[in-house]
């Protein structure tokens, strides 16, 4: 059997969700708690981890950004929580990201690739995005301050979209081939 790279990437993607699921199993959300202790990242890698994560989701005009929404303990826990084979590909990928001087030209270089990956370094990338977006836009930072979400709020009066219509653009061309 043929092990692609898009195979890779999808095993990569299934563990992590499996990690995920198995640490919200365990015990309640560690950002909640202010003395959590890291059980799997160690301090370089959680210093790796928040170099790349605050370029990837920097402070906007709403809220701190992937600094400020304390995504180190969420993503610790859920490693601390996942299969051997993702921890190894996670201490690899940021041991390959610490040795990177600009943070910027290289998730640059990285996201080129995006849509097809050549390396281990690519996968890793996909893999990232994946667990910071989780991490970012469940934490109180991403999910009230960015997104403005306000709960479950009793509305008297459901005013609908206000904003524009969509409509195709008459030149589009989806990214992905249809399959025959």
């Amino acid at each position: 059997m043929q092990f692609s790279r898009r195979s890779a990437i999808g095993l990569a993607l299934s563990l992590w969700a499996q990690a995920e699921n198995q640490a919200h199993q365990h015990s309640a959300s560690p950002a909640a708690k202010a003395d959590y202790q890291f059980k799997f990242l160690t301090p370089a890698e959680r210093i790796t981890l928040k170099r790349f994560a605050t370029v990837m989701i920097p402070p906007s005009d709403h809220s701190g950004g992937a600094a400020s929404a304390q995504i180190e303990p969420y993503i610790d826990h859920t490693l601390a929580n996942a299969a051997p084979s993702l921890q190894r590909i996670w201490r690899s990928g940021l041991a390959g990201w610490a040795k990177a001087k600009d943070a910027n030209a290289e998730l640059s270089q990285l996201a080129a690739n995006e849509f097809a990956p050549k390396s281990k370094a690519d996968q890793f990338f996909i893999l990232f995005k994946t667990a910071l977006t989780a991490a970012f836009y469940t934490s109180e930072e991403g999910i009230q301050k960015e997104l403005g979400y306000q709960g479950m709020a009793f509305l008297r009066d459901f005013p609908g979209y206000q904003g524009e219509s969509f409509s195709t653009p008459p030149n589009y061309k989806p990214l992905l081939k249809t399959r025959t």
